[in-house]
């Protein structure tokens, strides 16, 4: 949906999103849960994004993003239940914001602005953030899993496209609130949010021309005496995928190391589509390595069966035999000897 004023004939504001909503069993590595749940195929959110013209190819730009609960109230309004919780908490804007120029010399946006990775690692593999990708599993898009996808008070810079290649700059300048990872003092300005938080730089070249999408990053964030923090981390993320017409074959391949080799990781997977008619499958299968030696397979695979253009019933499964123990289980006791998490999802998305 657009909408422009008549004194504002130049602007225009549009609002769309996504509802996905289904049936989804686990099991995490013993302990067995089930019910109706949501983002099994992709993320449920609404945004809010504008633009003017400004003249000259110039052009001012918004987005506001919300990642919204699809099957709790109190997941969306942050009202707490009787047991004193809130189920998966939602809160208004709480996904990527932003606002900037862009024009011949590219674009800039200011705010908390997603990361050139989160594109790398959509390009490598067709399963999205959600059951079946290994988000925040086996892959991460950031070094410690902070945001997840961008970083508060962050600044991005993409230029314009030279026959399907650009290049993209990420700042977000470290906060502390002292000088000693140990330390209690809280004199700090609370200007830039009342929290400690990581600094982080990234480049990202990406290149989308013909059958050929790929694109890569490398993302490096400085924990040193932010909280607790004593490390400076490196993630880097390479994703590429190719047309066949009927079948697309993607590749994805990270590094995920610390300066004090705490973390270092080790991923690849290969991925592939089919698409017939309504019906599109698709299959991924990788594997992490550690730093001890120690490997976590990941096999995922998935179905959908479009309704229409905008709405389609998919199938999703996940597993992770995780060995090196990356699949975190948070609110949930393994069973001993029990490596194995599982995830399986049936449900609608509607886009919109």
């Amino acid at each position: 949906m657009t909408v422009s004023g008549a004194s504002f004939a130049q602007s225009s504001v549009s609002i769309d999103g996504v509802m996905d909503a289904g049936f989804l069993s686990a099991d995490y590595k013993g302990t067995r849960v089930s019910g109706i749940a949501n983002n099994g195929s992709s993320t449920s959110q609404i945004n809010f994004r504008g633009t003017e013209d400004l003249g000259g190819g110039l052009k001012a730009n918004f987005r506001v993003e919300t990642d919204w609960n699809t099957v709790s109230n109190n997941g969306n309004t942050g009202a707490k239940k009787a047991d004193g919780t809130v189920a998966a908490a939602s809160t208004f804007g709480n996904g990527e914001i932003r606002v900037g120029v862009s024009g011949g010399f590219g674009s800039i946006d200011m705010g908390a602005v997603n990361y050139n990775t989160l594109g790398t690692y959509l390009t490598g593999q067709p399963f999205g953030t959600a059951t079946g990708s290994g988000f925040r599993v086996t892959a991460v898009n950031d070094a410690q899993a902070v945001s997840g996808v961008r970083s508060d008070n962050s600044v991005k810079y993409v230029s314009p496209s030279f026959s399907g290649l650009t290049a993209s700059l990420y700042y977000a300048g470290k906060q502390t609130k002292s000088g000693t990872a140990s330390a209690t003092d809280t004199n700090f300005s609370t200007t830039f949010g009342a929290y400690d938080m990581q600094g982080t730089k990234e480049v990202g070249v990406n290149y989308a021309n013909g059958p050929l999408v790929a694109s890569f990053s490398n993302l490096k964030q400085d924990f040193n005496q932010v909280g607790t923090g004593t490390t400076d981390s490196t993630v880097n993320t390479l994703g590429a995928n190719y047309n066949f017409g009927a079948v697309k074959v993607f590749l994805l391949n990270q590094t995920n190391k610390t300066n004090t080799n705490s973390v270092n990781n080790k991923y690849t997977t290969l991925s592939a589509t089919y698409t017939m008619g309504a019906t599109t499958l698709m299959a991924q299968a990788g594997t992490l390595k550690n730093a001890a030696g120690l490997k976590s397979d990941l096999v995922g695979l998935g179905a959908d069966y479009a309704l229409s253009k905008r709405t389609a019933v998919y199938a999703r499964y996940e597993s992770v035999d995780d060995k090196a123990g990356v699949a975190a289980i948070t609110g949930y006791t393994a069973v001993n000897g029990e490596t194995t998490r599982t995830r399986t999802a049936v449900g609608v998305r509607h886009a919109f």
